[in-house]
């Protein structure tokens, strides 16, 4: 995920600790959510935070062996 989805380098993704690929993981989704052309025609508001994304907690959960909650 960090040297292909993310485009790290490998030696920045085997450094870099598992909270922050998770947050850079979560930022990634969020932004591609909020500069889709094709969005779901609502606006969201400040106020309005997104969920937690699905692949991202899927993908915390496989590595950490944990439900996230």
């Amino acid at each position: 995920m960090a040297t292909g989805w993310l485009g790290w380098s490998p030696d920045l993704a085997w450094s870099i600790p598992m909270p922050e690929l998770f947050l850079a993981m979560d930022a990634k989704i969020e932004w591609a959510q909020m500069t889709n052309p094709f969005g779901t025609g609502k606006t969201k508001t400040k106020a309005d935070k997104p969920s937690p994304s699905t692949v991202a907690d899927k993908l915390r959960q496989a590595l950490t062996g944990r439900q996230v909650s």
